[in-house]
């Protein structure tokens, strides 16, 4: 079997191996008092040789897979563990990871075990250092010391940098990079005529300033924070699914993206908002908090709940995946299972307010006292449930039970309804607050909460702050875990950070996997531009802007795409950057670009979300689409959108036909086609060759070809014109931000399948024409 990758190990870690410890070493381990069956799971090899019964896993086969049979209990003669079958979730999660080839780290090669020798040597947990700027051969090149590094790499294998891209390229790939949006004809006209040698800083300043750069850049972050609008799994009995006010968070994200909030401010605040003195003049600051609360629900599971917000907490921030210490110690980083208690202690001494805070101004109006009326009489309706329910206890009736429990998922429905439909419904933000006794926590030995071990107290990882780190005494220890975080002698913040926004230009990290720098990571391509750049982040206040500009403003952000099959074969994966990445648009970009190709982008920000996938379509930024954890939507998981269960720094690519056939068929795709040649400006055309440069224009932001205008004009000339349908086709209309819908809603009541065989208009020529342009790779990548 191959090694297992980073991402294999972290599934193994946090989804197989607890449901082995929990419930299968007991009888099949070296530990168990009489291994029965002759079957051992506690070693990849034991696991794979099998037991009495035969062979019980099949890597790649969970079907044919004796190990998944068992748990599955389709069989009566065949069902482990006897006591009490799995869960479906952890049964679908030994599935997934038989499927995938059971990768299984616990038989550790010897490259593995090297990592686990040196690991208290490995580079990240080593203090940032500015490194000195070195010499190259080509100073000329360099425009900004970041070239230098760069260049000294090259130098070393004889690699020479590409020429520099035209101006057209740049300023598209700094529009879509900055704002995920396509110049318009005007910005590339003034920046073509700008020859002065400040044209290209001014583009990008112009960019860092526009209101959609927290969008774009807003949007990055959320996949960090698993974004949702929903809970995920939910105590159905009662609980309704979408949380009300989870848009304030993505709401306090692009805000701060805009107003270059400082980073290390911007950790402080999504930890503690509500322990920082500014927030009582500014409540809407406690809408950071969101940060650790628009994770999964977990069906109420606090211990799982609490390992969420760890791990969003450690990768996020720090590039670590501390979570893999919830039952053992760390298998590759010097992590202990103490340290990651002693993180649980923080979280398990805060908790969510029944009613979240308001933070917006309470207006004196007939609509806000109708509002606080209906919500009052919701609260007295819950508080009676309650009462009724703690009445039964002892002497409980089933039906009555039932009765109880839909009662309180209506309530539920019903407040959940009130808060994001109602016109005068306050602002509110989803908080945690300290309990009033903070308490360290146990270890929970094996990661079994009723196998209590020694207790740890509340503090920073040993690893970053050292043995002697000081014991969290202010309240939960929240405001000193974000303290800590973004200290100084902190190696990890400002590298991870750093890398994230590098990642994002270039289309890969200096470190290739941005959620964990630990040592299962690749070596960074450039670690001394990676010191580098996170010594300038500190040394210029946390701007987040400020190294958008130096990474921008080099040469080899400049580059083109040209390739060198010579210089291809002695680096195939361009770690080197002798030219620039061909990047694919995620999907955000690409459907705000056809949108705004089509002159139909709603550029209203901020406000509740609003639903993507039903007639007549939103036409507002996706980044404000509503979000359903549970089920998320089928082309979003087409166009390979962040897991929101998972916080994801980097979203993995694939290339499936659904991609293509979005483009092809979808009602959006082809409203956008019909609202191009119905553009004053492409009816004001002269003639067939004006009308072809003008979508050329348009869609790429270029001039076409000779062979290219030719070709258009033959596709015209070919095309006869439909025979007039009278149909119905309202695709696409304004959507008001009212809150006069619930979005989130299952499959059904959000109507995706019900607008498959409405018989829509046939397209015209040009219609046809431009819906070709709008489905080629020029307008889903940037050069």
């Amino acid at each position: 079997m191959a090694e297992p990758t980073p991402t294999q190990i972290e599934f193994f870690e946090s989804r197989v191996r607890p449901v082995l410890v929990n419930n299968c070493y007991k009888c099949h381990s070296q530990q168990a008092e009489k291994i029965k069956g002759g079957l051992v799971l506690d070693t990849r090899e034991g696991l794979l040789r099998g037991g009495e019964s035969g062979t019980v896993l099949l890597p790649g086969n969970p079907d044919k897979s004796l190990l998944i049979k068992a748990v599955s209990y389709t069989d009566a003669d065949l069902q482990m563990p006897p006591q009490k079958q799995l869960s479906a979730a952890e049964i679908a999660d030994l599935a997934a990871w038989v499927k995938m080839g059971a990768p299984d780290p616990r038989a550790a090669s010897e490259s593995q075990k090297a990592y686990v020798n040196a690991s208290q040597k490995h580079w990240a947990w080593q203090p940032v250092r500015k490194p000195r700027v070195p010499e190259v051969r080509d100073p000329s090149w360099a425009k900004s010391p970041v070239d230098n590094f760069i260049l000294a790499k090259l130098d070393e294998k004889n690699l020479k940098p590409n020429a520099l891209a035209d101006k057209r390229t740049l300023i598209r790939r700094a529009s879509f990079d900055l704002i995920g949006l396509p110049p318009t004809a005007e910005e590339v006209e003034e920046f073509l005529k700008d020859e002065s040698p400040e044209a290209f800083a001014k583009v990008v300043d112009r960019l860092l300033a526009s209101p959609h750069y927290g969008e774009r850049w807003g949007r990055h972050w959320l996949d960090v924070a698993r974004y949702s609008d929903t809970k995920g799994q939910i105590r159905r009995q009662r609980e309704d699914e979408p949380y009300p006010f989870a848009w304030t968070y993505r709401d306090y994200v692009i805000r701060s993206f805009n107003d270059d909030k400082p980073y290390n401010v911007f950790v402080i605040e999504q930890l503690a908002a509500d322990k920082l003195p500014s927030t009582a003049h500014n409540p809407t600051n406690l809408t950071a908090l969101g940060f650790l609360t628009v994770g999964d629900e977990f069906m109420g599971m606090q211990n799982d709940v609490i390992n969420d917000r760890i791990d969003v907490v450690t990768k996020g921030f720090l590039g670590l995946t501390v979570t893999c210490a919830r039952c053992h110690d760390h298998k590759f980083d010097p992590i202990p299972t103490k340290d990651y208690y002693s993180l649980y202690g923080i979280f398990s001494s805060c908790v969510e307010p029944e009613i979240e805070p308001v933070i917006s101004k309470i207006p004196g109006t007939p609509e806000y006292s109708d509002y606080y009326k209906k919500r009052m009489d919701l609260e007295q309706e819950k508080k009676n449930l309650q009462a009724e329910f703690r009445a039964l206890r002892g002497k409980r009736d089933p039906k009555v039970v039932r009765k109880i429990q839909q009662a309180f998922h209506d309530n539920a429905v019903a407040i959940t309804r009130l808060e994001m439909t109602h016109p005068a419904a306050p602002t509110r933000a989803m908080v945690v607050e300290d309990l009033r006794k903070p308490h360290d926590s146990p270890v929970f030995l094996r990661g079994e909460a009723g196998n209590k071990g020694p207790i740890v107290p509340r503090r920073f990882l040993e690893l970053l702050s050292g043995p002697q780190r000081p014991v969290f005494t202010n309240g939960s220890g929240r405001l000193d875990l974000a303290h800590a975080i973004v200290n100084k002698s902190d190696p990890m913040v400002a590298r991870v950070m750093a890398n994230r926004i590098w990642e994002h230009h270039f289309g890969q990290g200096i470190v290739p996997t941005p959620d964990d720098l630990g040592t299962r990571s690749e070596p960074p391509s450039h670690p001394e531009l990676l010191d580098y750049l996170a010594s300038r982040f500190v040394e210029e206040g946390w701007s987040v802007k400020k190294m958008h500009r130096l990474i921008m403003l080099s040469s080899v952000y400049q580059q083109s795409t040209a390739n060198n099959p010579r210089f291809a074969q002695i680096d195939p994966n361009n770690r080197l950057l002798w030219r620039a990445n061909i990047r694919r648009l995620e999907f955000e970009a690409l459907r705000d670009s056809l949108l705004a190709i089509g002159g139909d982008l709603d550029e209203t920000m901020y406000g509740r979300p609003v639903d993507l996938e039903k007639e007549p379509f939103s036409t507002r930024r996706t980044v404000y689409g509503f979000i359903d954890r549970s089920d998320v939507a089928d082309v979003l998981v087409n166009f390979d959108v962040a897991n929101p269960d998972l916080p994801s720094g980097q979203r993995h690519e694939t290339t499936v036909p659904q991609q293509a056939l979005f483009l092809m068929n979808s009602p959006l795709v082809v409203e956008q086609a019909k609202r191009l040649v119905a553009l004053p400006e492409f009816r004001a055309c002269m003639d067939d060759t004006g009308r072809v440069e003008f979508l050329y224009q348009r869609v790429y932001q270029r001039p076409p070809r000779p062979e290219e205008t030719r070709l258009g004009l033959e596709f015209i000339a070919d095309t006869p014109e439909p025979e007039p349908v009278a149909v119905r086709d309202n695709a696409v209309q304004p959507i008001s931000n009212d809150g006069s819908f619930r979005p989130g809603q299952y499959a059904q009541q959000q109507g995706r399948k019900g607008n498959a065989g409405r018989r829509r208009k046939p397209l015209k020529a040009w219609e046809e024409y431009a819906h070709a342009l709008l489905q080629s790779n020029e307008t889903s990548f940037v050069n």
